[in-house]
């Protein structure tokens, strides 16, 4: 069970991953389920590599053992998950100018992937579990940067908002209890937002406007992703377009139509600003200045840090951490 786990966490391949999780709904039974958390995310993890299962483990897991969703309530009630920031770099200076929160969880010592965990999030029937996962990521960076960046100039972090963040008609005045108990001004949250997030359009963009009313700044991610989401910006408020990193590949740097190179000339007609995401070589970076991309994050630049490491960063060199000579 110990190499399966392990396997399951991305220690060993794809297809053995698929292979225990095929077997393991077969054979295993509520004896073998229950009172087992590290057994029920396996099935979780791995059952959710098969497309169409993922539902229907976590109503099987959660009938027989403590569930991932029930978990995942437990971390965040004793505030176990950790926050890590990957830095967003301004390509024009060099500098360090913002950085994208990105939640950590080790269950049992072993790290449970995010976007595992947040699907489990999402999924948790009748609940409002991603609601709670959100907000206990605003408390933290609303704390990270009270303690670590207060004397930060136009430094800001970067928040994912799901679904039913967006349109809790609470939310705005959560956050802005949050920032004035911690006494931040709005602008050092940016919040995320997908195009499948809007569920509901018009009551979204009226609840990203009351965000925005308040000093907050609004990045759509993953864009291009579908070409539906470049019809989607007009639709809705917005400050920022992330660009999704699986558009830009070495296939896709050199063409001269590329989707990516289109959403960037978007972005400047509406005057928008650009932030690539994962970025990790010297040629990305060099065709995203071609283009007037002037924000990006990934590899090249930093992985995800933890919040005394980003302030370090920032803090040196006199004030801000200058990762390379940028275009002036």
């Amino acid at each position: 069970m110990v190499a399966a786990y392990n396997a399951l966490l991305g220690r060993q391949t794809l297809a053995l991953c698929t292979t225990v999780a095929a077997c393991s709904a077969v054979w295993l039974g509520p004896e073998s389920l229950a009172g087992n958390p590290g057994l029920s995310w396996m099935l979780f993890i791995a059952l959710a590599l098969i497309p169409g299962a993922m539902f229907y483990t976590a109503r099987r897991i959660q009938r027989y053992c403590t569930s991932p969703a029930a978990q995942l309530r437990k971390a965040i009630s004793a505030n176990e998950l950790d926050i890590h920031y990957q830095p967003i770099i301004n390509l024009r200076t060099g500098k360090l100018v913002g950085a994208q929160s990105l939640s950590r969880w080790s269950l049992n010592g072993a790290a449970i992937p995010g976007d595992v965990f947040i699907a489990a999030a999402e999924t948790a029937e009748k609940s409002d579990l991603i609601c709670e996962l959100t907000r206990s990521v605003i408390r933290r960076v609303a704390e990270d940067y009270c303690t670590h960046l207060w004397a930060c100039k136009d430094f800001y972090i970067t928040i994912n908002l799901s679904a039913q963040d967006i349109l809790d008609p609470t939310f705005p005045d959560f956050v802005a209890n949050i920032l004035a108990t911690y006494n931040l001004p709005a602008s050092v949250m940016v919040f995320e937002v997908t195009e499948k997030a809007f569920l509901s359009p018009i009551s979204a963009a009226t609840q990203l406007n009351r965000l925005r009313a308040c000093g907050h700044r609004i990045a759509i991610v993953d864009v291009g992703s579908s070409y539906s989401g470049l019809a989607f910006i007009e639709s809705v408020p917005v400050d920022i377009l992330k660009i999704d990193l699986a558009l830009i590949t070495q296939d896709t740097l050199l063409a001269k139509d590329a989707l990516w190179r289109h959403i960037a000339k978007i972005a400047r007609t509406l005057e928008l600003n650009v932030v690539a995401e994962g970025v990790d070589t010297q040629q990305q970076l060099s065709h995203l200045i071609s283009e007037e991309v002037v924000f990006a994050q990934g590899c090249l630049f930093s992985k995800a840090l933890p919040i005394t490491a980003l302030a370090r960063r920032y803090f040196s060199m006199s004030g801000e951490h200058q990762y390379f000579h940028g275009l002036k």
